[in-house]
């Protein structure tokens, strides 16, 4: 349970930083102001760097898992 509770908090932080994130670059487009796109993206790569395997553990999990799948089709089609 305390498990739990702690990846939801770490869950919410990543969402907010990403929403933030979201928010810099739509303001940065709607007033023209560039300057507020550098922020957006630090922001977003931070996200996308230490964020996206515990935003998107799931995705990760059938990925990596479709990558051991293929690695054994490939192995067993250099054997014949």
């Amino acid at each position: 349970m305390s498990n739990n509770k702690k990846l939801t908090g770490k869950k919410f932080m990543w969402n907010v930083l990403l929403f933030m994130a979201i928010l810099l670059f739509a303001a940065s487009l709607i007033t023209g102001n560039i300057f507020w796109n550098m922020p957006a993206v630090a922001l977003a790569f931070l996200v996308h760097r230490f964020g996206g395997p515990i935003l998107f553990a799931d995705y990760y999990k059938r990925k990596r898992e479709s990558q051991e799948r293929f690695e054994k089709y490939k192995q067993k089609k250099s054997e014949v």
